[in-house]
């Protein structure tokens, strides 16, 4: 009974922070573009539409937030080449945000769809 009880609270505490994550803003999504994208404040947002990540490259300063938005019609992830941030499933509308502590090159796709590949650089 005590396993039950505890198995139900780790599940409710999952779900609190879930739907803490997807209740974040984003900002109006910028044009898709191929080429990089170097980020200014309050410009750190990815857009997921069309099967793909816009802009699929992005260069933000170190500390900065990234939010991805799921402005398509199906669920996708954000989830990290190296293991080092995964979203979990985001279905339309939702939004994942995180804060890139370390400099470095940051290669993610979308486990659901693998041709969807994206990069962010923090500097």
């Amino acid at each position: 009974m005590k396993k039950l009880m505890l198995l139900a609270l780790a599940v409710l505490i999952g779900a609190v922070v879930l739907t803490a994550g997807c209740t974040s803003y984003s900002n109006p999504s910028p044009a898709p573009s191929s080429s990089p994208q170097v980020s200014t404040a309050g410009q750190n947002t990815v857009t997921m539409k069309g099967l793909a990540f816009n802009p699929s490259a992005l260069t933000i300063s170190k500390g900065a937030n990234v939010t991805w938005t799921n402005d398509d019609s199906t669920t996708h992830t954000v989830t990290s080449d190296t293991g080092a941030f995964e979203s979990g499933n985001l279905s339309p509308g939702n939004s994942f945000t995180r804060q890139f502590n370390d400099t470095g090159t940051f290669p993610y796709h979308c486990s659901i769809h693998t041709f969807m590949k994206g990069t962010i650089t923090v500097q």
